[in-house]
């Protein structure tokens, strides 16, 4: 982007900003499959609809496979395992073309402390040059066994944990939430913004080739193969698309 913007004197020639090319993230796409056989003799001895259930369990399986795969993104969030743009980790402090940093990485388990922490962080991003860019948070991904404290935070009248019987503000906020079986940790939340937010350059996934079966008949042992695959890719490109804590 561009710094901000300085005064012009009368007759002054104009500015000319440089706009500076920052990092950029290759996707790379990964293959997932396998496949089974039927034989013959499995196809005229099967009494219970086996053979005709292995499609049905493999996509289930290949399905599972998907979801966890996505929620590795989540739940590698703190580690090389998942980085960033910039190269860093999605979760971490991250140093901005202007020099300064600013961190995504919650210090603690989730409450009000750490919601309107959170609500403050993503109201104070910029850019790279120091400009301003509201993003909004727009969803909490979590485990399922955190819905009990995310619901007590987000939506109580009055604030939890607390006998001052002082107004919970963060019931007026809207945040979606999402609970993901897939994601591990059972203290760890993580909030994101719109997938279209930051240009699109937030969490992205691509499917290059959608789930697909194949079967071949080998006449040489009356083996009937068959093959279930896909391709794809997912990950975080711009670090201000999250915060969150990967839990204990």
């Amino acid at each position: 982007g561009f710094p901000t913007v300085g005064t012009v004197g009368e007759g002054e020639d104009y500015p000319l900003y440089a706009v500076a090319q920052l990092y950029d993230k290759k996707f790379t796409h990964t293959k997932f499959g396998g496949a089974w056989a039927v034989t013959e003799e499995m196809e005229d001895d099967d009494q219970y609809e086996l053979v005709a259930s292995m499609a049905r369990k493999f996509k289930r399986s290949y399905r599972f496979t998907r979801e966890v795969n996505f929620a590795n993104v989540f739940n590698n969030a703190n580690s090389s395992t998942e980085t960033s743009a910039d190269g860093s980790n999605v979760l971490a402090t991250h140093t901005l073309y202007n020099a300064s940093t600013k961190s995504n990485l919650a210090a603690t388990d989730f409450g009000v402390g750490p919601a309107q922490t959170m609500f403050d962080h993503f109201a104070s991003l910029t850019d790279d040059q120091g400009i301003r860019i509201g993003l909004k948070p727009w969803a909490i991904m979590a485990n399922p066994a955190m819905r009990w404290v995310i619901g007590e935070v987000m939506s109580s009248t009055l604030k939890p944990y607390t006998t001052d019987n002082e107004k919970n503000i963060l019931a007026q906020m809207t945040l979606q939430e999402i609970y993901w079986p897939e994601i591990t940790d059972t203290d760890a939340w993580y909030v994101i913004c719109k997938p279209s937010a930051i240009d699109g350059n937030g969490l992205r996934a691509y499917d290059r080739q959608p789930f697909t079966t194949s079967t071949d008949f080998q006449i040489s042992n009356t083996t009937m193969l068959s093959v279930g695959r896909g391709r794809w890719s997912r990950g975080g490109i711009d670090w201000r698309c999250m915060y969150g804590s990967p839990g204990a």
